[in-house]
């Protein structure tokens, strides 16, 4: 969720405008406030769980689809529905994967217990479930 920066001259504004009125002043009332909207884009709450090993082995597949899938086995290693295969690590919320085509990382968080949040290089995020 996204906070709201409001600038302090706004803030003084608002503290002073019932400053000095009296009592049998009616005031407007303030409409009602709308409940955020909740961005569609924006990951689920974390667990506050940190990603191990022992929870990253298994198949895991991208945005609802397990027909495309990642292995990660509890030896290091992965294999990827193509049959490209690699190793991997997890440093911190860090895993690295390194295979034929050189070595590709991204952070990792858990969302729930079948579910991983993916930090990619270029700043976007993607959910993977497990399979």
């Amino acid at each position: 969720m996204k906070s709201i920066q409001i600038p302090a001259a706004a803030l003084a504004a608002l503290a002073l405008f019932g400053c000095g009125q009296p009592a049998t002043t009616a005031k407007a009332e303030a409409p009602a406030a709308e409940a955020p909207i909740a961005d569609p884009h924006a990951p689920p709450a974390q667990s506050g769980e940190a990603v191990t090993a022992a929870f990253l082995a298994g198949a895991w597949g991208d945005n609802g689809d397990c027909n495309s899938t990642i292995t990660f086995n509890a030896d290091g290693s992965f294999r990827m529905q193509d049959g490209s295969t690699g190793t991997w690590t997890l440093e911190g919320d860090r895993v690295t994967m390194s295979g034929a085509n050189g070595d590709f990382g991204v952070n990792v968080a858990k969302g729930n217990e079948n579910q991983l949040l993916i930090g990619q290089p270029d700043g976007s995020f993607g959910i993977s479930q497990r399979c």
